[in-house]
C-alpha cells in the first residue's frame, strides 16, 4: 500500500520519495549509543536519496523498536519548507 501511494505521489512532481523500514537499528549503531536520527541520515546518503536531478529527494524512516518517524529532505526542500512542517507531517 505504501508503495502505491509513493508511486501515485511521483506522478504529481519532480522528487524522489523513499521509505526505509526497519524493526531495530543495527548492532553496531547500539554499541555507540546511536539514535533513529543518526541511521537515517546514513541510510539518506547510503540510498542515494539526495541524487535526483533538483536535490527533492525526500526519506521517510520508520524504526519499529523505537516508534520512531524520521523524514529527511534533500536541500531543495528544505530551502522551501520549514523543519517544523517536516515534523507535523511525522506527528
Amino acid at each position: 500500500r505504501l508503495q502505491q501511494r509513493v508511486a501515485e505521489s511521483e506522478r504529481r512532481h519532480s522528487g524522489e520519495i523513499r521509505i526505509c523500514i526497519e524493526a531495530g537499528l543495527p548492532l553496531s549503531y547500539l554499541w555507540r549509543d546511536a539514535d533513529a536520527h543518526e541511521r537515517a541520515v546514513a541510510l539518506f546518503g547510503k540510498l542515494r536519496v539526495w541524487d535526483t536531478e533538483h536535490n527533492n529527494g525526500v526519506l521517510i524512516y520508520l524504526l519499529l523498536a523505537e516508534h520512531r518517524i524520521e523524514i529527511l529532505a534533500d536541500r531543495g526542500l528544505n530551502a522551501k519548507v520549514a523543519p517544523q512542517a517536516w515534523r507535523a507531517l511525522a506527528d
